[in-house]
């Protein structure tokens, strides 16, 4: 399925303004990443566990379901929008802080959730500006290999710093010092939106005026690049119930951590070699075959889920889930309006967190009912459908209006340069 290796990740990084850029979506994500941990923490702290569970399922439904709507807004109005939006985010986060220790929990709460529906458009922005900055699909591919994992990595960190931080002040401060990240990164994100041409995409014409109505999760490639991502959060939200089960069953539920470091650690893998390789198939073709292989790990962890080795079917089932996210990412780039790609990216970052939570809901009560490997073996099922719909994606991708020019490919550095990049 391939031949020569694709440029490699140092080629990529000497892209102008990749490695900036980079540093930025893990200036964006740490907020991701420390808001709802804070937040979980200060409202157990002050009200119990089980106050502080609707209050995390209130923020993340706040963040997921209006998502791909805030990117759309944000990508015809400018990158003003966001910072605003980053703005109001604050505000409302510091407030949701100040109102915790009152005895009516419903106000923190509102005030959360409020916070949480006008959560900044960062990352998805962001991953539509690599689609202007990569100068050839090889090195978009090896890019978004390469982002997608440090974005891994950057939510295993921001818990460890969250916990850092609260052994040295109140959960409440730790909740408002991780929502004022978002400031810098929103000025961030302006400052690269407004150095890339075609990046800021603001009102289009009324000639397309009755496309952009047209939800992107109604067309025939939206719903084929988005659901293999929703199976995939499915998938892993089945495997938050699936794997303590299976745990119990032949060790210690504590052991269940390592199943867990193991489904992220395939999701690296299977990324780093994803990203390294150029590929002479269709996007098509590779994201039937990657959803294929998630529900083949889900079989396997069906069959070895009473086995100790159900760690290596985990390991299994997370190889393909940064391979899905790449594909995605590089399938909005081809198939979808570069007015629309936030919103797009948005679609699939939603979507996942959605599939997600529908998963640990929908599995444990399935679980409850039968076992683990039953469990695992609808998982397998779900996404062998989802594969089924990523093939009917069209052979070849629509006509894409105002598309916007790759820069130019820069000149490669000299082997033993270690240069900075000029702005």
């Amino acid at each position: 399925m391939s031949t020569s290796t694709a440029p490699s990740y140092r080629g990529s990084l000497a892209v102008p303004k990749a490695k900036q850029v980079l540093a930025l979506g893990i200036l964006s994500r740490l907020p991701s990443g420390l808001i709802p941990f804070a937040a979980l923490i200060a409202f157990t702290q002050h009200y119990g566990i089980g106050i502080a569970g609707l209050a995390s399922a209130a923020l993340m439904l706040a963040i997921a379901i209006p998502g791909p709507a805030r990117a759309r807004w944000c990508s015809s109005r400018g990158s003003a929008m966001v910072l605003l939006m980053a703005l109001s985010s604050v505000l409302l986060f510091a407030a949701a802080a100040a109102a915790i220790s009152v005895s009516r929990w419903q106000i923190p709460l509102a005030l959360t959730a409020a916070a949480g529906a006008l959560f900044p458009p960062l990352t998805p922005s962001l991953r539509a500006a690599w689609s202007r900055l990569m100068p050839d699909k090889q090195h978009l591919q090896s890019i978004h290999a390469l982002d997608s994992t440090i974005e891994e990595l950057t939510f295993v960190v921001a818990p460890l710093l969250g916990t850092a931080a609260m052994a040295l002040t109140d959960a409440r401060w730790v909740l408002v010092a991780s929502a004022y990240l978002l400031l810098p990164a929103a000025l961030g994100l302006a400052g690269v939106l407004r150095a890339l041409p075609g990046t800021e995409v603001h009102a289009p014409p009324s000639s397309e005026s009755g496309t952009r109505r047209r939800s992107i999760i109604r067309t025939r490639d939206g719903q084929g690049i988005t659901v293999p991502v929703i199976v995939l959060g499915l998938c892993g939200g089945g495997l938050t119930v699936v794997i303590p089960a299976a745990s119990a069953d032949f060790g210690n539920v504590i052991s269940s951590g390592y199943s867990f470091a193991a489904f992220s650690l395939g999701g690296l893998v299977g990324g780093l070699a994803y990203g390294r390789r150029k590929w002479n198939t269709s996007l098509r073709t590779r994201y039937t075959a990657a959803t294929a292989c998630l529900a083949a790990g889900a079989l396997l962890l069906a069959a070895l889920s009473h086995s100790p080795l159900a760690i290596l079917a985990v390991f299994c089932v997370g190889l393909p889930m940064t391979p899905i996210f790449v594909i995605a990412y590089i399938l909005v780039d081809e198939r979808i309006a570069p007015s629309r790609h936030a919103e797009a990216n948005a679609w699939l970052g939603s979507g996942y967190n959605l599939g997600s939570a529908a998963g640990s809901a929908l599995g444990g009560q399935l679980l409850a009912l039968t076992g683990p490997g039953l469990v695992a073996t609808s998982l397998a099922g779900v996404a062998l459908i989802a594969a089924g719909i990523a093939r009917r994606l069209p052979g070849k991708p629509s006509p894409i209006e105002s598309a916007v020019p790759k820069r130019p490919l820069p000149e490669p550095p000299e082997p033993s340069s270690n240069a900075t990049q000029t702005s």
